[in-house]
């Protein structure tokens, strides 16, 4: 049998969970002499190649206590002129023995740090792609944010909406369905066209008073960075975010004939669905939120 997906998948990462595994030797019963890493050097295959179960006269299937006779290692290599290092680490090792107990597995938790139990969030930390933390990190990812509008606005941020001039990449033409421009950009939607800066407009202007501008990277910039209170910066990114998902679905509606709404029938969707983000969050009983909704409250009014 192939086995499901999952173990599929699974059985392809055995390459990188070798780096992770250790041995911690007791009585030699569980670890394989050649291919599990109990010296503290990785694969001992992988150092000598297939001669050197020749040279050390120990089989290619061996477990590490098949490598020991009357409590003393029994390895070949003294008189040999290969793997003389490897001989002498192996010597130096201390012998395993029935009465030291069973083998323990060991997963590394940093660099040369192991211990008997597996750890899912230093194991992540250990294999991820560190970079530079950005500055737009706080406007995408938040407490209060609704996870599909922070996928768009990450999109957004990135750069990689269907925009019509990514389209003309792929070969189609596409021009703004909301106002016939024929080079649309991320730029040009968010919010250089007069529908969606007035929609801004009208949803941030108690917040950001005459900071509100067309342009993209000033307004994410503002966001991002601003002197506002803490709970008008929340208030702020969760309209930003709102704005952002309605606007690029108000597009996506016109383009395929399904929705026209006005400047102030989307104003009134964005605002409702702000209330309505804040209202479910309060029952978590978090005083922020409580404050949150009072804060709404009044630049709402």
């Amino acid at each position: 049998m192939k086995g499901s997906w999952v173990w599929r998948k699974l059985l392809r990462l055995r390459s990188a969970v070798y780096d992770f595994i250790r041995y911690e030797l007791k009585n030699g019963h569980t670890a394989y002499f050649w291919f599990d890493n109990w010296l503290g050097m990785g694969k001992l295959i992988d150092i000598t190649g297939v001669v050197g179960t020749c040279h050390l006269g120990v089989a290619r299937n061996a477990r590490v206590s098949d490598a020991v006779s009357h409590s003393v290692w029994n390895v070949r290599g003294h008189r040999s002129r290969y793997f003389h290092t490897l001989y002498d680490r192996i010597q130096a090792e201390q012998v395993p023995l029935e009465s030291h107990g069973s083998d323990m597995v060991l997963w590394r938790q940093s660099e040369d740090d192991y211990k008997p139990c597996f750890s899912a969030s230093k194991t992540w930390k250990q294999i991820r792609s560190r970079k530079a933390t950005v500055f737009w990190n706080k406007v995408v990812w938040f407490t209060q944010a609704v996870p599909r509008f922070s996928f768009i606005v990450w999109l957004a941020v990135k750069n990689r909406l269907s925009t019509g001039d990514r389209m003309r990449a792929w070969g189609i033409q596409q021009a703004c369905v909301l106002c016939g421009e024929i080079d649309e950009t991320r730029d040009h939607v968010f919010f250089a066209y007069p529908y969606s800066f007035t929609v801004w407009g009208m949803v941030a202007h108690r917040l950001t008073g005459a900071q509100t501008g067309p342009d993209w990277i000033t307004t994410l910039q503002f966001i991002s960075m601003n002197s506002l209170q803490i709970m008008d910066r929340i208030l702020l990114k969760m309209k930003f975010q709102t704005s952002i998902y309605h606007l690029w679905k108000e597009r996506n509606e016109r383009r395929h004939h399904t929705g026209f709404r006005t400047v102030d029938q989307l104003v009134k969707t964005i605002a409702k669905t702000v209330r309505n983000r804040i209202t479910s969050l309060r029952y978590r009983g978090d005083h922020k939120l409580t404050g949150l909704m009072c804060r709404w409250s009044e630049v709402s009014a």
